[in-house]
């Protein structure tokens, strides 16, 4: 049985004339979907010493395992030696990395595979396996009968009562071609062999029959030529189109299990001598989303289409093969359709053909895949359900079949609401890994910072994201490639991690362990979210490209705290997917309501004016069960494909669901958050006012955690121009926020690993009020415990003790003793009321003015990292790095930029300082550092002794208790990018803007007074 298979029926099917035997398999659908067993779980149970989403401890969240840690795609150069890529594997383990994906660059022999695979399952590092024999059989080639394949077409065009005569007319291209169909339809308008062609659906001639002179030549034994007789009717023009099979590709179909077969046969003949190493280690099989990556379907035609097509749909292909070609000069496959019928018949044939195509793709290669990798490898199947080029697909349905979806950063431009789809399908399946290929910046090689990285991260994870997984990774040695080595993409793409880098060979272990601990906290228990909105759809269209499209384009919903969903027909088939004490799917993400939006982007969405019949019954016994059910303008008014009979068949379905008195209609999207709260919905991350802030709700058995981002806009360009900007849209917030849960609020540090108690809150019968302050594309964590064990030896108070409610001084805070202490910058007399009614005074002495460190004279040493050979020697020689010493006497802090001996520098600066404080310090002084601008990643010691890991965003510490009377050393570590001086060697990337390295300020030291609640 399968473990994820939706197994779903056309949208023919699902309008209501389904067969028996559709039924049937209907209803197996619903037990194949009972509580799924991820391979993805399973493996990292194997490959770690706890499995993805372990119960989260002060311990496991000080050191998150092997499964929360993220991934790299490590791009192999051509000829690296097997040495070199281990030792690349030891760098990788030691900078907190659990994962390489292995493919893009070059795919190793087998003999350097399994020396690879003994060397990462010492180190207890995954392997991922992707493009060659994972993607291709050696020597397969694109005219094989099992090979990937579009339809392509020849057009020739017949005046009125003209007689075409002679060859057919064949598309232009040197694969083998096959023919499929001949027909003849009158053009609507004018007609064009190069333009975008309107036909009458109506006229359209079959004339395959009339074909002569066939070769035998084709696709198991089709033709590949032939001749054709035919006079056009009189009265318009006619256009003669002669349909044709063509490899695209020299990879097995993926929508045949003929083609699977292939595929996995060569694997198994190809990795016999490392099976058992691969089954140790326990890794995935990884396919991109690009065309020839295999990640989404762009074919639109296989060896079995037409007659897999007619059996799923219950009509025939044939006359509607126009619509399946695109102009010649966009390729085969793009989104530019060579032919239009009237069009609601194109939207709805196309809508049906996406949805048999998105079937075809995961019965016929994603679930035998996955049967496969899992039993005769221990492997799970890791995909990217989305594509260019013309991909269309249900990313949702793909999504909940998939062991591991990926998504990835370029596609979607950083917007939060496009991840959510494929998110939405793991918080319905339980699934908890969701990976993203991050982060791909267009044209910025050598200049993302690491502080970028933390920061698309983020929208990424507020997007459902759960795993890292750098983009890319790339081995050393190529004998053609420069300083500082091998890198597929030299120029364009960014990347090119690991420790060529300044940045990331002096700080990757901390930026890692961050990035495990937010994916920790991501993955416990089950994901909730506040609202589902009902979606089936097949293109999404890249939004950097859209001015950064939203499906829900009105930003009052998540400003108001409410966190969405999309779910379409496949999740509500889940066995979960009931209605119980008025929300969908409690034993899941629990909905509080479900939206119809006939707003919905983008606009050739087949959700935004259509549902299934089946699907609308659901909802209307959604609605009857309590579940509010809010319409958004207009209520959906036909099935998605071509369907007559369904049409007629759903209208009286949503007149019962409108007459129902849970169901609301509003005017667009920006109605729907006053609509929720006054119907008592409230989000379960509210602000206390309308903001920036937007939250993920993870609860398991004892404990709510909420991870919350303070979320910055994209720019309208392709991607950030500046990457990490000081000046970023995202400003700081401070405000209250109300937490649906019960328990003592904990603050999770993801960048120190401690777990602290909050000293002040409100407890409400079913929520907590906590204050929150974030810094602009800051995220922080917040949990709520009913287990006095869970957090024992982080200042656990139990659910008895007295804490703050409010007090008039700066801050309150719990003491290592667990008692409660005040925090003050300035002298005075401070009340504090406890939660168990009293109201204390407490008296603090004057603290020491604050500090400013900006202007005062700082010593700095610079290592500039330089080639050490001459710029444009290649292979080994090209690597090695010089770090010569650069020394500064500043009188006040700048860019580095703007200091004449570092203009064009890029390495590691140490920054040096003292501040001399006053004879009054003593323990019950506090004070803390801002450190202002700071690019890119830095470290902060105190008089010798080095801070744990500062937030790399916010740019503040609390070094009281490192701080005493008299003189104190200050030093600040910062580490850089390559881009300042790779800009002055490479051509390429001469026209890169300089960064401003180092540390900018303001540098602020405000000393506060601590004093404890009697």
């Amino acid at each position: 049985m399968d473990d994820l298979s939706s197994r779903r029926l056309s949208p023919l099917h699902w309008s209501g004339g389904a067969t028996a035997a559709a039924s049937a398999l209907l209803a197996v659908a619903s037990l194949t979907l009972t509580a799924p067993h991820s391979v993805a779980e399973g493996a990292s149970r194997k490959t770690a010493p706890t499995p993805l989403g372990a119960r989260l401890t002060s311990a496991t969240f000080s050191n998150p395992g092997a499964a929360d840690r993220p991934w790299v795609r490590w791009t192999l150069a051509p000829g690296a030696s097997t040495a070199e890529l281990q030792g690349e594997l030891r760098d990788m383990a030691a900078a907190g990395i659990a994962g390489a994906e292995i493919g893009q660059g070059s795919f190793p022999a087998t003999d350097q595979l399994a020396a690879l695979y003994r060397t990462a399952n010492s180190l207890g590092i995954t392997l991922s396996l992707s493009h060659g024999p994972v993607s291709a059989p050696d020597g397969f080639s694109v005219n094989d009968d099992q090979a990937r394949k579009q339809l392509a077409f020849g057009a020739s065009v017949v005046r009125g009562g003209a007689a075409f005569s002679g060859e057919l007319p064949k598309p232009s291209t040197a694969n083998r071609t096959t023919l499929v169909s001949v027909l003849a339809f009158k053009c609507a308008g004018t007609c064009s062999t190069s333009a975008q062609t309107s036909l009458d659906k109506d006229s359209v001639v079959d004339l395959t029959g009339r074909v002569e002179n066939k070769d035998g030549a084709g696709i198991e034994g089709g033709t590949t030529s032939g001749t054709l007789d035919w006079s056009a009717p009189a009265g318009g023009d006619w256009e003669v189109l002669a349909f044709w099979s063509v490899g695209v590709q020299a990879q097995p179909d993926l929508l045949t299990k003929a083609g699977t077969e292939v595929l996995t046969s060569n694997m198994d003949k190809q990795f016999k001598s490392i099976k058992e190493l691969m089954r140790k280690n326990g890794g995935d099989l990884f396919y991109d989303s690009h065309t020839a990556d295999r990640g989404s379907p762009t074919d639109t035609w296989s060896n079995t289409m037409a007659a897999d097509f007619k059996h799923a749909a219950g009509y025939s292909i044939t006359n509607y093969l126009p619509l399946l070609v695109n102009l010649p000069t966009s390729g085969f496959g793009a989104a530019a359709p060579a032919f239009q019928f009237d069009t609601k018949t194109s939207k709805k044939f196309r809508n049906d053909f996406y949805q048999v195509r998105t079937d075809l793709w995961l019965d016929n290669q994603v679930l035998p895949l996955k049967q496969w990798a899992k039993k005769n490898y221990g492997y799970a199947v890791r995909v990217q359900p989305y594509g260019d080029n013309g991909a269309a697909v249900d990313s949702i349905q793909a999504a909940a079949n998939l062991d591991r979806p990926e998504t990835e950063t370029l596609w979607f431009g950083d917007e939060v609401d496009n991840y959510l789809p494929e998110a939405s399908a793991n918080h319905m399946t339980g699934t908890k890994w969701y990976s993203i290929e991050g982060s791909a910046a267009l044209n910025q090689a050598y200049a993302q910072t690491l502080q970028d990285q933390v920061i698309r991260m983020n929208k990424a994870y507020a997007g459902g994201v759960t795993k890292l997984v750098y983009h890319t990774y790339p081995s050393d040695t190529e004998s053609s490639s420069v300083w500082p080595g091998y890198s597929l993409f030299p120029s364009s793409f960014s990347g090119s991690w690991g420790p060529r880098n300044p940045d990331w060979a002096s700080d990757a272990r901390a930026y890692n362990d961050y990035f495990a601990r937010n994916q920790l906290v991501l993955t416990q228990g089950q994901a909730k979210t506040d609202v589902a909105v009902y979606m089936q759809n097949y293109v999404y269209p890249q939004p950097y490209t859209q001015k950064n499209l939203q499906y829900w384009s009105d930003p009052a919903l998540a400003e108001s705290g409410y966190t969405r969903d999309y779910i379409d027909p496949t999740l509500l088939d889940l066995p979960n997917a009931k209605v119980r004490d008025g929300r969908l799917a409690t034993d899941g993400p629990a909905y509080k309501a479900l939206v119809l939006d006939s707003s919905q982007l983008p606009t050739a969405a087949a959700s935004r004016d259509s549902i299934p019949v089946a699907t609308a019954r659901k909802i209307l016994g959604y609605a009857e069960a309590g579940l509010p059910v809010i319409v958004v303008g207009t209520a959906p008014g036909t099935v998605p494909g071509l369907d007559d009979k369904g049409d007629k068949a759903l209208q009286p379905v949503i007149a019962a669901l409108l007459a129902q008195s849970s169901v609301h209609v509003v005017k667009d999207e920006a109605a729907v958050p006053a609509l929720l709260d006054d119907l008592g919905i409230q989000p379960s991350a509210k602000p206390a006012t309308a903001g920036p802030i937007v939250s993920v709700h993870r609860s398991d058995a004892d404990t709510d955690f909420y991870w919350l981002y303070n979320q910055g806009s994209v720019t309208d360009d392709s991607e950030p121009a500046t990457l990490f900007d000081p000046d970023t849209s995202a400003k700081a917030v401070d405000t209250d926020v109300t937490l649906q849960g019960h328990g003592t609020p904990y603050l999770l540090n993801t960048w120190t690993g401690a777990v602290t108690p909050i000293a002040q809150y409100t407890a409400h019968r079913d929520s907590v009020t906590v204050h929150v302050s974030l810094a602009g594309d800051d995220s922080q964590v917040i949990a709520l415990t009913s287990d006095a064990r869970r957090f024992t030896g982080s200042h656990h108070r139990g659910s008895g003790t007295p804490h703050v409610v409010t007090t008039t001084a700066d801050a309150a805070t719990v003491r290592a003793d667990g008692s409660l202490a005040v925090e003050a910058a300035r002298a005075g007399t401070y009340t504090t009321r406890l939660s168990n009614g009293r109201t204390v005074r407490t008296t603090v002495s004057s603290a020491s003015p604050a500090i400013d460190l900006t202007t005062r004279s700082w010593s700095l040493d610079v290592q500039d990292w330089q080639p050490s050979a001459p710029y444009g020697t290649t292979g080994a020689a090209a690597v090695g790095t010089s770090r010569k010493t650069v020394h500064v006497d500043l009188e006040k802090l700048t860019a580095w930029t703007g200091i004449s001996q570092l203009k064009n520098t890029s390495g590691v600066g140490t920054y040096t300082t003292t501040v001399t404080l006053p004879a009054t310090w003593n323990k019950n002084t506090g004070a803390r550092i801002s450190l202002g601008e700071v690019t890119d990643s830095y470290t902060l010691t105190v008089n010798g002794t080095r801070m744990p890991t500062p937030n790399q965003l916010s740019g503040t510490a609390d070094i009281g208790r490192y701080l005493h009377a008299g003189k104190n050393t200050l030093s600040v570590r910062v580490s850089t990018t390559l881009i300042n001086r790779l800009r002055t060697l490479s051509t390429a990337l001469a026209g890169r803007a300089a960064q401003a390295n180092g540390l900018v300020g303001p540098v602020t030291l405000t000393p506060y007074t601590v004093a404890k609640v009697d």
